[in-house]
């Protein structure tokens, strides 16, 4: 009953969020792990790099769901983008309590960075910005619905 009224649109709540959760706990079990003093150090900035590149795809996965759940409003991708920021707090701190893992504001700053440019790109390959008002390609999409 409920099911062919949703037909054609976009997918329930949970199934969109389902990624950005699965990737959180990915990122938790992740930093749960002690780490070694036998890891290899490629290059200098490979710690932060990865930073940016796991939190680069949390902001993805979280700018989609919300696009996908019909989201328009530029404060709600703000808001998703300091969603991302806060969980990369939560794992600063959540790594405070592991053998041999330290609490590093640079790795904030790298999660930080990586939500918001994932996040940033994203919606630019579909038209869609975080900074200007009233650009041209959300006015159609807004007409489209």
């Amino acid at each position: 009953m409920s099911g062919s009224a949703g037909e054609g649109k976009a997918p329930a709540g949970w199934k969109l969020w389902l990624p950005v959760a699965l990737w959180m706990l990915l990122i938790f079990s992740l930093s749960s792990l002690p780490i070694g003093h036998e890891r290899p150090h490629l290059f200098r900035f490979q710690d932060k790099l990865a930073h940016l590149v796991e939190f680069g795809v949390l902001g993805l996965l979280t700018a989609r769901a919300l696009r996908l759940s019909g989201a328009r409003s530029r404060r709600v991708y703000w808001l998703g983008i300091l969603l991302g920021v806060f969980y990369g707090a939560l794992d600063e701190l959540h790594q405070y309590f592991i053998p041999n893992r330290t609490v590093e504001l640079a790795d904030l700053a790298a999660d930080g960075l990586g939500v918001f440019l994932a996040a940033w790109l994203y919606l630019a390959s579909r038209g869609r910005s975080l900074f200007r008002q009233g650009s041209e390609p959300e006015k159609e999409e807004l007409s489209v619905r």
